[in-house]
């Protein structure tokens, strides 16, 4: 799917959250961080962008999403205030992200990262939550306010405490589509 059809999408589930244009520049930063890999040239026009993108969000508005960090399309951001994403997060299709959370992966015993989580489609974080490591969560999951999530979370499951337990969902509960 190409840069224009995820900002369409975004928009669309956006409609009215003033959160828009964050969302709407990290779909063109993830654009230029993608195409100044391929051709030398492209980093003539993705360089500002990627230096304005991380001055604005890491230093005026204070979150770190990565422009290298993979999200599908519909993304809701309701609060960016301190949201911290590891750049090799896999985030899917209409999720949605709360304020103070921490998407991000363990260092081995040198110090290095290991991978980070995978989010499917239909996942909501609640405010304050942290998922940790190399897991998944699955579709229409729901990590709720607070949780330490350090384990996989099966699909259509809430994972609340820390650390955090998986209940399942009723599926009249879970955004749409319910399968």
């Amino acid at each position: 799917m190409n840069v224009f059809n995820l900002i369409a999408e975004d928009v669309k589930r956006n409609h009215g959250n003033i959160k828009l244009p964050l969302i709407v520049f990290y779909r063109l930063a993830h654009a230029a961080s993608v195409h100044r890999k391929h051709f030398w040239v492209h980093s003539l026009w993705a360089l500002p962008v990627l230096v304005i993108y991380r001055l604005l969000t890491e230093y005026w508005f204070g979150f770190e999403l990565p422009a290298a960090t993979t999200i599908g399309k519909g993304l809701i951001v309701d609060h960016a205030y301190a949201i911290v994403v590891n750049k090799n997060t896999v985030i899917g299709d209409y999720c949605r992200l709360r304020h103070c959370i921490t998407i991000g992966c363990k260092l081995d015993q040198y110090g290095r990262q290991q991978k980070s989580p995978r989010i499917g489609n239909y996942v909501e974080i609640g405010a304050n939550a942290a998922i940790i490591g190399d897991i998944e969560i699955g579709d229409h999951s729901v990590i709720g306010a607070g949780a330490v999530v350090i384990k996989d979370v099966p699909p259509y499951h809430m994972a609340v405490g820390n650390p955090a337990r998986t209940i399942p969902l009723k599926l009249e509960s879970c955004s749409p589509p319910c399968e």
